[in-house]
């Protein structure tokens, strides 16, 4: 798992830990100063550079009465030697806190920072020490309260969340040729979710089964051509108990879901009128553009098995969106330090709305350790101590539409002894909700694009101050859009790692990574990097 967090964020979620939390809180900053070198090792363009990279950062583990959580963050700041390459900054980070002031009330707060690929079917990148050509840093944050009580059997929750999801200094964009937009992916996003249940579980009420009603509203912000999508729902479930650990499930109701964005500004003969970078502007004078319209009944069943306290599995199926629609989720605890879960999603969102909710979703203890040199296809974060953990599938790209997501990830972690071990792999598939713009400007309408992506650790303490450790990461990526070509990036890294004192260490580093495809040459890539970390 890499490192990841939104700089704003972060302060924001030091200011809220407060001194109650402080006995068991621990806060470690350090810098650090790191030599790479990369080459080109398939031979086509017979390139090394080397990079000099100063960081910051600190982590830290808040373990108090009242909070929650967990704060792991840095910055590197690259100088390339060559004036072929231009210097780079990479953030990366991940924090996930609860305040929980009383036992019904809490506060969450979470946030990621990071880089993924572009969008538009293009060669992702394998390090990102230096070379950030077709990746978008992004930043993402959700914060909100949830309230939680009972009233006699009856048990009321409430929650609201509001999400900001940046992307942007990066060349994801694509030229489309004279008389083309150029499309990027610089832009930002801004979610609100509210949402609340009442119900009572089954023998509640004197009845034989569980009953529960809830609600929700969401608005969804695309602040790039005035992308908005709006979500109403209502429903009634029911939990009808078949044996002690089997019980069937289903639910019933109504929902709304309706996404647009301006039209664009073109002239008379339909021709689109770009701005002085030649992107897509928008017209305010013109109705606005639907790209998805559905509402109309939705219901699913299902079944829920909980033979222990340690495994469950819920799949439902029914129809949403207009279409047949199947999730489901598995959790097994296989030991105290053990954990495997298994999830299946389907979801009309947004690139934002998908990463700060995955983000938000996250355990608040997770497993530290990291690849020194980064990559940008690390999409799972992996339990503390063999807990559980998560994955991420929205950074599989960056994009500025609405889409269908469906897919399956899958996450285990370990902890046994001397060594740490989590791998997590994803299915993502994505249809692209664009409105149809006519034959003269070409656009994502209709479009697909489908990957899966994994990536694993294994680390193995060696003595109280030494440890090797080995990442690997791979993806493929298939996009139908503008002609795109499916496309393999996957590689691997060895580090080893020794500290020299209370405040010293010291970190040495080789990978190798390649990427090929249809109508690309197979790249080769191998980095090696050795760092020198001061803790404070």
């Amino acid at each position: 798992m890499r490192r990841i967090v939104l700089p704003s964020a972060w302060l924001g979620m030091l200011a809220l830990v407060a001194a109650p939390a402080a006995a068991r809180t621990t806060i470690t900053p350090y810098i650090e100063v790191q030599q790479v070198f990369t080459a080109d090792l398939s031979g086509h363009d017979q390139d090394a550079v080397t990079y000099t990279g100063l960081s910051a950062g600190v982590d830290a583990t808040l373990d108090g009465k009242h909070v929650q959580g967990q704060i792991d963050y840095r910055y590197d700041h690259y100088f390339a030697w060559s004036h072929k390459y231009q210097d780079s900054d990479v953030h990366q980070g991940l924090g996930v806190l609860v305040y929980q002031p009383t036992p019904e009330l809490s506060f969450n707060a979470a946030g990621i920072a990071t880089r993924t690929s572009g969008n538009y079917g293009r060669r992702a990148p394998a390090f990102i020490a230096g070379d950030t050509s077709n990746t978008q840093q992004i930043y993402s944050a959700q914060v909100g309260p949830s309230y939680a009580t009972n009233f006699g059997d009856l048990a009321f929750n409430a929650d609201y969340r509001f999400a900001w999801t940046r992307a942007s200094d990066g060349d994801g964009s694509l030229d489309l040729g004279p008389g083309q937009p150029v499309l990027q992916d610089n832009f930002t996003t801004t979610d609100h979710v509210v949402d609340a249940s009442i119900g009572t579980k089954p023998g509640g009420l004197g009845l034989p089964v569980g009953l529960t009603l809830s609600g929700g509203a969401s608005r969804d912000q695309i602040h790039f051509l005035g992308g908005r999508m709006d979500d109403y729902y209502g429903r009634a479930d029911i939990t009808v108990p078949i044996t002690p650990a089997i019980a069937a499930v289903g639910g019933v109701g109504y929902e709304r879901n309706r996404a647009g964005q301006d039209a664009i500004l073109t002239d008379a003969d339909g021709n689109a009128i770009l701005d002085d970078k030649r992107h897509l502007q928008g017209d305010h004078s013109k109705k606005r553009l639907l790209s998805y319209d559905q509402d109309g009944l939705i219901w699913d069943v299902g079944v829920l098995w909980r033979p222990s306290a340690r495994t469950s599995l819920e799949v439902r199926g029914g129809k949403r969106w207009g279409e047949t629609v199947v999730t489901g989720h598995f959790q097994h605890q296989i030991d105290p330090n053990s954990t495997v879960e298994v999830v299946a999603y389907d979801d009309v969102t947004s690139f934002g709305r998908q990463l700060s909710s995955g983000v938000g979703s996250l355990p608040s203890n997770f497993s530290s350790f990291a690849a020194p040199i980064p990559t940008t296809l690390a999409g799972c974060v992996f339990g503390a101590n063999g807990g559980q953990g998560g994955c991420l599938p929205a950074l599989s790209s960056a994009s500025s539409d609405f889409y269908r997501s469906r897919g399956v990830y899958a996450n285990w972690s370990t902890s046994h002894g001397l060594w740490t071990y989590g791998i997590g792999v994803d299915y993502d598939h994505r249809h692209y909700l664009q409105p149809d713009f006519g034959p003269t400007i070409a656009n994502l309408n209709a479009a697909n694009s489908q990957s899966v992506t994994a990536n694993g650790v294994a680390v193995r303490k060696l003595t109280p101050v030494s440890s090797v450790s080995f990442t690997g990461v791979g993806g493929w990526y298939d996009d139908d859009a503008l002609n795109s070509s499916s496309y393999w990036v996957y590689g691997g890294a060895l580090s080893y790692y020794r500290g020299f004192g209370e405040h010293l260490s010291g970190t040495a580093s080789v990978s190798i990574f390649s990427g090929s495809g249809e109508n690309r040459s197979n790249d080769v890539v191998g980095t090696g990097m050795v760092s020198v970390r001061y803790t404070m």
